[in-house]
């Protein structure tokens, strides 16, 4: 192998990591609304400062700078729950500041009740 193929192969893994680190926000926003989606069901049955807990622990588990008061949580009298957040993913490389998506999660989910169990 010769020198300039190394070059290449270095520079080759170097624009992939650099890609994966724009492409790893919505990972974690694909990630996050599935954890959003489980506290809304969660929260179909229980309190909403228990959902609004549990949206904390989520954000902090993937870094996020929010807790459960800084996202919109509205439980009605049919046990519908509707939770809206949003938040900044940035993306730094060697600590620069390249971009700042603005991401968006929002679900609503009913109550189920399971005719096998009741």
């Amino acid at each position: 192998m010769s020198m300039l193929d190394l070059v290449k192969i270095f520079v080759i893994l170097c624009l992939i990591w650099f890609g994966w680190q724009f492409a790893d926000p919505y990972w974690n926003k694909y990630w996050l609304s599935k954890e959003v989606e489980k506290t809304a069901i969660y929260g179909t049955k229980r309190d909403i400062e228990e959902v609004r807990g549990l949206l904390t622990e989520a954000f902090a588990g993937y870094g996020i700078q929010k807790t459960g008061q800084d996202c919109y949580v509205y439980k009605d009298e049919r046990n519908v729950v509707t939770i809206k957040c949003e938040y900044d993913a940035k993306v730094e490389v060697f600590g620069n500041l390249l971009h700042t998506y603005r991401m968006k999660v929002a679900v609503t989910k009913r109550e189920e009740h399971n005719k096998f169990f009741n």
